[in-house]
């Protein structure tokens, strides 16, 4: 029995010939690229929608949240430190301020440092004068965006790779099962040919 000689040269063109799993392969790996660019649009996309929902936040925050000055009733507690560190813990001291509707108020402030009883801080209040924390600002929307968007891209992006190489071991597999039976079948002629 002899050797079909297509099998032993590459064909006139100089390309290998080519399996069924090597052209799944090609449409997989186009499908893998168009998606990877997809998350990245989708990512874009995703994040500018946060970006633009946290400025309207900031804004709305802006003219509800009212600044004013309060007064501490005590001295802020000294908190334990971490050894080596320089910067210390914020504490809740006692205070008291004038709301925007002229009504005075006592709570519990948050500050930073040893400050002593009678010290004027900067709290925010609402229009009912209760303390709420400081309006977001246009750098915390925008990090608050770009969290959002690079989140979706490493989802998008990881499930796209854990995907691929599922898909690359399942062929590589298929292709090995393939390789082998094919061996069965010409590898004793070829053994017998180079003795």
């Amino acid at each position: 029995m002899r050797a079909d000689p297509d099998r032993l040269h590459p064909p006139a063109g100089g390309r290998m010939p080519r399996r069924r799993t090597d052209r799944l392969e090609d449409v997989l790996a186009w499908l893998a690229a168009s998606l990877v660019l997809l998350t990245l649009v989708a990512a874009i996309v995703a994040g500018s929608t946060v970006l633009s929902r946290e400025l309207d936040r900031a804004e709305r925050e802006r003219g509800e949240r009212t600044p004013v000055r309060a007064v501490l009733l005590e001295e802020s507690p000294m908190l334990p430190v971490a050894e080596g560190s320089v910067v210390l813990p914020p504490a809740r001291v006692p205070a008291k301020w004038t709301g925007t509707d002229g009504a005075e108020r006592t709570g519990l402030v948050t500050v930073h440092g040893m400050l002593r009883a009678g010290t004027p801080v900067r709290v925010w209040v609402d229009p009912s004068g209760a303390l709420v924390g400081p309006p977001a600002s246009a750098a915390s929307a925008s990090i608050v965006a770009i969290v959002a968007g690079a989140a979706i891209l490493g989802a998008g992006w990881g499930l796209l790779a854990g995907v691929w190489i599922g898909l690359r071991r399942w062929i590589e597999a298929h292709n090995a099962v393939c390789w082998a039976r094919e061996w069965d079948r010409v590898g004793p002629e070829w053994t017998r040919r180079f003795r």
